[in-house]
């Protein structure tokens, strides 16, 4: 019990560790376990707060350059002599579309998530609804075309 109320706690120094792994790893599982942090803890932190927000973003970018530079070494016919890390090329190439799609996609636009898709309120259908009911009869139409 007290260790799930541990990982239940923030730390500058937590946060460190889980972004560190997410620059090596790309993978916030890895990231949470190594800053012993819950998945739902960092993603709340991460909707909450702006700078850690902005630092999750560039960290997976360092993830996602390495990949790229991999990528790009291995198409010039270049060994990875770096370090000793084994990279598959078509997982690392899946990878890229999905999180870079906008380089490594194929060109077909998608949204990101239900936020940036357009979403008409229920409140104002109803309101239009109870509009076109207060209109007199024949104006219904004449007031769907303004809009």
């Amino acid at each position: 019990m007290t260790n799930n109320r541990a990982k239940l706690r923030w730390s500058k120094e937590r946060e460190e560790i889980f972004l560190d792994e997410l620059r090596q790893s790309g993978n916030v599982s890895a990231a949470t376990s190594k800053a012993s942090l819950t998945r739902s803890l960092v993603y709340k932190r991460r909707k909450a707060n702006a700078s850690f927000r902005k630092n999750w973003e560039e960290a997976m970018d360092v993830a996602l350059d390495y990949l790229e530079a991999f990528l790009w070494d291995k198409a010039m016919g270049k060994k990875n002599e770096t370090n000793d890390k084994v990279v598959d090329e078509k997982i690392a190439i899946f990878l890229l579309k999905a999180h870079r799609p906008e380089i490594f996609g194929d060109g077909k636009s998608r949204t990101k998530n239900m936020d940036q898709k357009k979403i008409i309120s229920p409140r104002k259908i109803l309101m239009k609804k109870l509009d076109e009911m207060s209109l007199p009869k024949g104006d219904e139409d004449k007031h769907s075309s303004e809009e």
